[in-house]
């Protein structure tokens, strides 16, 4: 067997039997220059960056379109790559990353998807002309399984709008306020804000979010004299997920009707004039009927609703 000669003498006997000492020496070089690429590459190519937490891609644009309680859908239609730049983002989101959030941080981020989402379905079916009967021609109700037929990638998951509301935000957090947080682009339910969801304020943001929907006459109406109160439907639709924050942390025996929860709950958030009109909390609850209404600022009115 020949012998290589100017090799070190670490590599003699390994590779050298069937390659050549000057072809060894090259590869070797070869070798050594990749490696050194590699590594200069690592320093100086950036790292992908990570999701922004501060959700301004989202802030930004919900800021040009979002005017009071409603949302200028048309408008947003012409202009849609800023909001398919924040989905984009979600989709990017790796699972290590997301594992390493804080409780509040993973509350923004699937408060702010599932609105985000929300509003890239309507823009896709934008101006909504449906022809069920039971719903207003341009509720979201109208677009066919709205919320199982449309999956996004959020976080290293595969979701649709009934994963993130019902799996993850409801099942995973048990926060009831996040519910007057999430929009599902109808009148009925709370008003979209014109900035994301942010952990750093988002205590106070929930909060003020609860107040706003509860202080609306639309959703909820006190008739002390009649020992009534009028809500929404949310409440009729989610009662328990209000039992804890109602005063029943631990359910009694026999345990509280769904009315009776919804009425603790609301006149436990109910101002103080209102609470002592009540004293005893026994009333009636009446559900009112849902709005299911676009939330849409540049909807044109209906000829019957000009009359």
């Amino acid at each position: 067997m020949k012998r290589a000669r100017n090799v070190p003498g670490i590599y003699r006997g390994v590779l050298l039997p069937a390659i050549g000492g000057k072809k060894w020496l090259s590869l070797a070089i070869w070798a050594f220059g990749v490696s050194l690429i590699w590594a200069v590459s690592a320093l100086v190519l950036p790292a992908e960056a990570a999701f922004p937490h501060d959700h301004t891609v989202l802030t930004a644009e919900l800021k040009k379109y979002v005017e009071g309680p409603l949302v200028h859908y048309r408008r947003w239609k012409e202009h849609p790559e800023g909001l398919n730049r924040y989905i984009a983002l979600l989709s990017k989101m790796r699972v290590d990353e997301y594992a390493g959030l804080s409780e509040d941080e993973k509350k923004c981020l699937w408060i702010n998807a599932y609105n985000a989402l929300t509003i890239k379905i309507v823009l896709e079916r934008y101006p909504i002309h449906g022809i069920k009967p039971y719903y207003p021609p341009d509720s979201l109700r109208q677009i066919p399984d709205v919320w199982e037929a449309y999956h996004f990638r959020v976080a290293g998951k595969e979701v649709n709008l009934y994963n993130i509301e019902h799996d993850i935000i409801r099942r995973e957090f048990h926060d009831p306020r996040m519910h007057f947080a999430v929009v599902c682009a109808a009148k009925g339910c709370a008003a979209l804000r014109p900035t994301a969801y942010v952990s750093t304020t988002l205590n106070q943001d929930l909060d003020a979010a609860t107040a706003r929907f509860l202080s609306n006459t639309k959703n909820i109406q006190y008739c002390p004299d009649a020992k009534l109160i009028r809500v929404s439907q949310l409440f009729r639709w989610f009662p328990l997920d209000f039992a804890q924050a109602a005063g029943f942390a631990r359910i009694p025996f026999p345990p509280p009707s769904d009315d009776e929860i919804v009425a603790s709950y609301v006149l436990t958030h109910a101002p103080a004039e209102i609470k002592q009109q009540f004293p005893d909390r026994h009333v009636r609850i009446i559900y009112m009927p849902y709005d299911w209404s676009l939330n849409d600022a540049d909807a044109v009115p209906s000829a019957s609703a000009e009359k």
